[in-house]
């Protein structure tokens, strides 16, 4: 499947799309031109069975002074793998891209995420983070380009991970590849388990065990959903996210984002 969209000068396009459709198996393929001082916002939310398989390549173009926001949050799929391209072609673009994945059981995900900073005075921030439990794995890569002459770049790149299991894999490989000496440009990984001493305290002080291991892992991944503009769709995928941690979302069903 193929699609192609382009925000003209000036306008303003905003997508909440989720994936849910049970035994799925399919390629998507998605060109997105953002015009100059264009915004685009993207919000994709991915729930399906264990037996799922989906891939999805993002090839997104940004001219002068536009914007682009992306939100990609997986809760469930037996492999998903996100490949998202972003070219920075004109002066005065920001892009973010947040991203969060909870997997267990031997579910597989994997974020490919590249930014091309092509042109000067252009930022970029691209934060992922992602709970891996049981048999589970996930994959980060993350490449930031920064051309030959695109003085003056600002691109911040982090990824971090919880394993809950010692069976449970995380491969993260943040990459920074400059050809320019007037750029602020950092990147980094973590991969570490629940803090068994605050885990500890939390219990001194009255709260179980398994609800404060709750508590933790939501506070870790809760800093994404800040980046939803939306505050009642911000609220939904909260409520979503804590029945995912609690083991009550194993897909969609009953959940749809729309109910």
């Amino acid at each position: 499947m193929e699609s192609r969209t382009v925000i003209e000068k000036g306008q303003k396009l905003q997508v909440v799309e989720y994936d849910d459709k049970e035994h799925f198996a399919g390629n998507k393929d998605y060109e997105i031109v953002v015009g100059e001082n264009a915004s685009f916002e993207m919000y994709r939310i991915q729930n399906l069975d264990d037996d799922a398989a989906l891939t999805q390549n993002f090839n997104i173009k940004q001219l002068r002074d536009s914007r682009v926001h992306i939100v990609v949050i997986s809760f469930n799929g037996g492999d998903l793998r996100n490949n998202i391209t972003i070219n920075i072609d004109g002066e005065g673009c920001e892009t973010n891209v947040y991203g969060l994945y909870l997997t267990d059981r031997k579910q597989h995900v994997e974020n490919n995420l590249k930014v091309n900073h092509n042109v000067p005075h252009c930022s970029s921030f691209t934060k992922f983070k992602g709970i891996v439990d049981d048999e589970a794995s996930a994959v980060f890569n993350g490449h930031v380009y920064v051309a030959p002459g695109a003085q003056k770049t600002d691109a911040q790149q982090n990824n971090s991970n919880i394993l809950l299991t010692s069976t449970a894999k995380i491969n993260t490989q943040p990459f920074l590849e400059i050809y320019a000496d007037d750029v602020k440009c950092n990147h980094g990984a973590t991969v570490g388990q629940l803090d068994e001493q605050a885990l500890f305290y939390m219990q001194q002080r009255g709260i179980p065990y398994e609800e404060a291991r709750m508590l933790m892992k939501f506070a870790f991944i809760g800093e994404v959903v800040d980046h939803v503009s939306f505050e009642s769709f911000a609220e939904r995928l909260r409520h979503l996210i804590e029945k995912r941690i609690c083991g009550e979302l194993p897909s969609c069903g009953d959940c749809k984002l729309c109910k």
